[in-house]
């Protein structure tokens, strides 16, 4: 890493608030519609008492910024070129590939969120390609890029925490379930929300790229300690806003999504999918209230009722009491950003979904412009092409990611089809990546030629050991549950 005389002397005379950076731009590319939408559902399943896992995916976050913020200070090489040098350059491809890939194939997500976010009071459904542009003029135009994007992402993170903590003051939370929440009492299965809220927020690919971040700031070795306040902070601003968001959701929906069930599949014309709510009518109070309540939500696209049909469940069993063919429910939750937003306004009128959508935007655009980079940038330094702000093939393939977004996104706009294959073989090449980044982390940041003195501690090996484990774990489930069922309906639905 080179640094003048000049530029370290200013670095070291800044306080340490000013020397914050990576670590906030690692929590703006965590923050993005997917954690959003999985935090607030969670929420609204399950209440305040998952809150718990929520601590324990920052824990393992932040330890694998830690270990990504202390490789780049360490050497003077790129994280690509080290790994060319000791594995070979076909393993740092093998990196670079799949990192790029996940970035391509999930920014459709951070495409959609900016539409939905603005889509709910603009109507114009290609205002993406404008921001794309924007991105795109964003890279091209700043001589010192770093510093340009450090600044937009204070400006992004402030605006989450101010939308989204208005909103959950808003709801007034009960401080009492939520701080029992953070006791692990509560037991959980593999529920595939509840992984998604780990793996949103426990996310490899960001935290090897703070080796790149930090390289881009400036940091020396003498500044490490400095780094790590800045990892802290990164991590203490993912834990707040996700947490905010699950109580939020968990204020406003929980006692109503534990008692209702969506109709998904239906042969009877009087039951409409997607369109029927059933609530538990155990309670007469409570069934009542959420009755109310149902009844009051709005369809944001066409400006009518949500539910067609709210129908108490002891009607429904004893309709269906005898009948083999009844339609098929699944616990309430939700199935868009902007359906939360609007189901905010019966409680908070307009100032509610308008907060949240600003929010949004927030989230969406800085995982937008992260996102996309962390796949551009590894790719580059991977094909041993470039890794600074001001080389040309990180700038190129950070734009080759953009652009596979929106253009996902816009097929998603005009036919309403979810893009399945994609999802599918992102989440099969994430089964591997993940902890294949992890892996590489822990064993780079354990060699003593490159980590010199700051090579890893037991505790943090400890730690990370079991976050790698963790990975592994998940990475199994998701690939024996999702992603190896749906390869399966393929081949079984191929004509012969």
């Amino acid at each position: 890493m080179s640094h003048d005389a000049t530029t370290t002397s200013a670095t070291s005379n800044r306080r340490w608030y000013q020397r914050l950076g990576p670590g906030l731009i690692t929590a703006c590319v965590v923050i993005g519609p997917g954690s959003i939408m999985t935090s607030s559902n969670v929420g609204g399943r399950y209440g305040y008492g998952l809150s718990w896992v929520v601590v324990v995916a920052v824990v393992f976050m932040l330890v694998y910024m830690s270990l990504g913020a202390r490789l780049g200070v360490s050497t003077l090489q790129s994280p690509g070129t080290l790994i060319a040098g000791k594995v070979g350059r076909w393993f740092a491809i093998l990196i670079g590939v799949s990192v790029f890939f996940i970035s391509a194939a999930f920014q459709f997500g951070n495409n959609l969120g900016v539409h939905y976010a603005l889509a709910t009071y603009i109507d114009f459904k290609y205002l993406i390609v404008i921001f794309n542009v924007l991105a795109i003029a964003f890279l091209l135009s700043f001589k010192n890029l770093y510093r340009a994007l450090e600044k937009l992402m204070m400006l992004l993170v402030g605006v989450m925490l101010v939308a989204f903590a208005c909103n959950l003051a808003i709801s007034g939370p009960r401080f009492g379930e939520w701080l029992a929440g953070f006791v692990p009492s509560r037991a959980i299965g593999l529920d595939i929300s509840v992984l998604g809220l780990v793996g949103t927020t426990f996310v490899t690919t960001a935290a090897f790229y703070q080796a790149y971040l930090v390289r881009q700031k400036g940091w020396s070795r003498d500044e490490l300690s400095v780094g790590m306040i800045d990892v802290r902070v990164g991590a203490f601003i993912m834990a707040a806003i996700t947490l905010v968001l699950m109580a939020t959701s968990a204020t406003i929906f929980y006692p109503d999504f534990r008692i209702e069930q969506v109709v998904m599949e239906s042969s009877d014309p009087e039951l409409p999918a997607d369109r029927t709510l059933i609530i538990d009518d155990s309670d007469p109070a409570s069934f009542e209230e959420a009755r109310n309540r149902a009844q009051e939500e709005i369809d944001w696209e066409t400006g009518e009722p949500r539910w067609a049909v709210v129908l108490p469940v002891s009607k429904f069993e004893k309709k269906y009491s005898q009948d083999d063919d009844r339609p098929k429910t699944k616990p309430r939750g939700f199935n868009g950003l902007t359906e939360i937003g609007t189901a905010l306004r019966p409680l908070f009128g307009a100032i509610g979904p308008t907060l949240f959508f600003l929010g949004v935007f927030a989230a969406a655009y800085s995982s937008f412009l992260v996102n996309s980079m962390i796949g551009g940038f590894i790719l580059a330094d991977a094909l041993g092409v470039g890794e600074k702000t001001e080389d040309k093939w990180p700038k190129i393939f950070t734009i080759t990611v953009l652009l596979t977004g929106m253009g996902v996104a816009l097929f998603v706009i005009e036919t309403g089809v979810r893009p399945v294959p994609a999802i599918v073989a992102a989440q099969a090449v994430t089964v591997i990546a993940s902890p294949l980044m992890a892996g590489t982390l822990l064993w780079l940041t354990n060699r003593k030629d490159i980590m010199g003195e700051n090579r890893n501690g037991l505790m943090i090996n400890i730690l990370a050991g079991v976050g790698f484990l963790m990975l592994l774990a998940m990475g199994w489930y998701v690939a024996s549950a999702k992603v190896w069922p749906a390869i399966q309906g393929w081949l079984n639905s191929a004509p012969a």
